[in-house]
C-alpha cells in the first residue's frame, strides 16, 4: 500500500481513538498532503475495503477534477486490523496506550502529522480529567 494510504488511516484510527473522534477532521492539511495525493490515499482505502462512507465524484472533463468526500468516513474492521497490525498495538491496550504506540511508530516512520496528530488527541484526555 503507498505510504500516503497509509498515513491516512493510521491518522483516521488515531482520531477514531479521540475522546470526540471527528474523522472528517482528518484532511490533507492535517497530514501535510496535496489534496491530489489525499484523494488518491482515500481512494485506496476505500476500494481495499479499509474505510466506508466515501463518496467519489469523476469530474465530466478535463476542467473538472476527481473529487472525493469523506464527511461519514469510518474505519471498517479489516482497517482496523490492518492499523493494528502495521503499528503493533494490542486491541487489549487502552486508547492512552494505543495513541502512544502510534505516535512512537510513526516518529520511527517520519511521519511527524501523525505524531503531531497522536500527541494532540493524547492532550484533549489529560486536560479532560
Amino acid at each position: 500500500m503507498q505510504e500516503a494510504a497509509q498515513k491516512l488511516i493510521v491518522a483516521l484510527y488515531a482520531e477514531a481513538n479521540s475522546p470526540v473522534p471527528q474523522l472528517d477532521a482528518v484532511n490533507p492539511g492535517v497530514l501535510g498532503m496535496d489534496t491530489e495525493a489525499f484523494n488518491r490515499a482515500v481512494n485506496t482505502l476505500y476500494t481495499s475495503g479499509l474505510v466506508s462512507g466515501i463518496t467519489v465524484k469523476f469530474g465530466d472533463d478535463d476542467r473538472q477534477s476527481e473529487r472525493v468526500y469523506a464527511k461519514e468516513v469510518l474505519l471498517t474492521r479489516p482497517g482496523v486490523d490492518y492499523v493494528e497490525n502495521l503499528m503493533e498495538i494490542d486491541i487489549n491496550s487502552s486508547k492512552m496506550d494505543k495513541l502512544k504506540k502510534i505516535a512512537l511508530k510513526a516518529g520511527k516512520l517520519g511521519w511527524s502529522a501523525v505524531v503531531t496528530l497522536a500527541k494532540r488527541i493524547m492532550s484533549e484526555y489529560t486536560s479532560a480529567k
